[in-house]
């Protein structure tokens, strides 16, 4: 193998060159079609986690792979739940630690995760022809950070996670918090007037 491949000319570095990053990311705004915002799994791979694993774990392979979620896997691999860090670092740990005794380094991803059956989602069909306002007055009025989009077979009736919406990805890629009282009346109102 080491004939069937030429060596690569190297190139000499000065000092103090700058480092390439990403051009930055597209704003969106209210109008724009919901399917803008969605981390659609068909093009990422979404990052998991077994129940059984502690949340210093989970917390870690958040930080790894710059995601603030994990979902939640069965025995079989399907998902059971989501695990986000709001979970890991808010007050439940502390909760379980002071009610129940649980030394911080014994809690469970599946002490804190939200099972599936708890979890908002929303059909693909109906995201498809939504707007992300829609999609963050869905969030708001739901008190939710993230929504799941699910695609259904039409003749089996099986559902297949598609993607997920996540408030705090909306916010980024709006330029602002979508979560704030005063955007919220604005984005309504856009949303309103843009629809007739």
């Amino acid at each position: 193998m080491t004939d069937d491949y030429a060596v690569l000319t190297r190139v000499a570095l000065g000092a103090g060159i700058p480092c390439r990053t990403p051009d930055g990311l597209t704003l969106v705004h209210a109008d724009d079609p919901a399917i803008s915002v969605i981390t659609d799994f068909t093009r990422v791979t979404p990052v998991t986690i077994e129940p059984g694993l502690s949340i210093d774990l989970a917390m870690r392979k958040m930080k790894e792979a710059g995601v603030r979620l994990l979902l939640v896997t069965d025995r079989e691999d399907n998902i059971a739940g989501i695990v986000s860090a709001w979970d890991i670092q808010g007050e439940q740990p502390l909760r379980l630690s002071q009610d129940k005794g649980i030394a911080h380094a014994d809690i469970r991803v599946q002490m804190l995760m939200t099972p599936l059956d708890k979890v908002m989602a929303m059909d693909m069909i109906t995201v498809r022809d939504a707007r992300v306002g829609n999609i963050i007055n869905s969030l708001r009025n739901n008190e939710c950070k993230y929504a799941l989009v699910i695609e259904t077979d039409r003749i089996s009736g099986a559902q297949v996670i598609r993607g997920l919406f996540s408030i705090s990805y909306i916010s980024k890629l709006m330029g602002h918090d979508v979560m704030d009282v005063e955007f919220a009346a604005h984005s309504l109102a856009e949303v309103q007037h843009k629809l007739g």
